[in-house]
């Protein structure tokens, strides 16, 4: 491995490996345009080209307060993903073995208004799914609800990804399916993902009564959604329920479950590195909030205890 001491060394490493990685053009090019920006900030300080062993955390926040004063400022979610940027290629120094000691990484996050996905808790969850069964055996049965919601519940997928999925995709003796793209930039998002037993009955099941042609799930995301919101939210006892809504709460699981690592992660959701630290931020929040309100409640009900022993 050759040598890198100087930020522009660093660059030029750090551009070829972006080239090797499976990303999209558009990631590719977020990546290396934001890395650029703090390298320009950091050479316009001195008129010099720095060594890495002179970059520190406050070196990469004065880049972020001057990315937040610009007079052309960009909005909060921008300068957010510039940090994630900087914080991607510092790590990447680091495991390189480039750096002893990753500035970035001490360097927080500002907190941001951004409203949080909604999700199911676990009882909701249950309540989706035995609603679903409920509609499938019905007396107008209808399989869709169910082998959908078990799907996007286990694997995560998009709604786009879900409805492009063909029977070729579905590989019963491996229990899996393939979530594919046409466009060569996008290939990077093809995936193989693993799906359970009552999964695969579900989908079964789907097949054997609606046979569809071409693909699984004959029928627009509008109907599908449709189908979610009349049939199924109103018998689980919510106001509505989307694929996202799904989605997050596969991820949700995931997350806390902590059995899958970072890359494991990006590859079951088909997200590139920026998109991943995104997700696993709103992630983070959630079970943060999660963890505030039980201790809140547990709080609240010593204290309820307490006021019952005095009376």
């Amino acid at each position: 491995m050759a040598t890198v001491t100087r930020l522009d060394e660093a660059l030029l490493a750090y551009a070829q490996h972006l080239e090797r990685r499976p990303i999209s053009d558009n990631t590719r090019k977020a990546f290396w345009g934001d890395v650029n920006r703090f390298a320009r900030f950091l050479m316009a300080e001195s008129q010099l080209i720095p060594p890495l062993s002179s970059i520190t955390s406050d070196r990469i926040r004065a880049f972020i307060a001057h990315e937040e004063r610009r007079k052309n400022a960009n909005s909060p979610k921008s300068v957010e993903r510039r940090l994630t940027s900087v914080k991607v290629f510092f790590r990447w120094l680091r495991e390189c073995g480039y750096i002893a000691v990753d500035p970035a990484d001490s360097v927080p996050y500002k907190p941001l208004v951004d409203p949080l996905p909604a999700h199911l808790t676990e009882a909701q969850a249950a309540a989706v799914l035995q609603a679903a069964r409920r509609v499938a055996a019905g007396a107008r049965p209808d399989t869709r609800a169910l082998a959908i919601i078990s799907l996007v519940l286990e694997t995560g997928i998009k709604k786009s990804e879900c409805l492009r999925l063909t029977r070729d995709d579905l590989d019963r003796d491996a229990r899996q399916i393939w979530v594919r793209y046409d466009k060569k930039h996008l290939k990077f998002k093809e995936r193989q993902l693993p799906i359970s037993a009552e999964c695969l009955q579900a989908l079964d099941e789907h097949l054997r009564r609606r046979q569809p042609r071409g693909r699984l799930f004959d029928c627009t995301g509008r109907n599908l959604e449709y189908i979610f919101n009349r049939k199924i939210a109103p018998q689980a006892g919510l106001d509505s329920l989307t694929f996202e809504m799904l989605r997050w709460t596969c991820a949700l699981r995931d997350y806390r479950a902590g059995t899958m690592d970072e890359e494991q992660l990006q590859y079951k959701y088909g997200l590139s590195p920026l998109a991943w630290k995104e997700m696993e931020a709103k992630l983070a929040r959630i079970v943060r909030g999660e963890a505030g309100r039980a201790s809140n409640a547990r709080r609240g009900g010593s204290a309820t205890d307490e006021r019952q022993a005095d009376n």
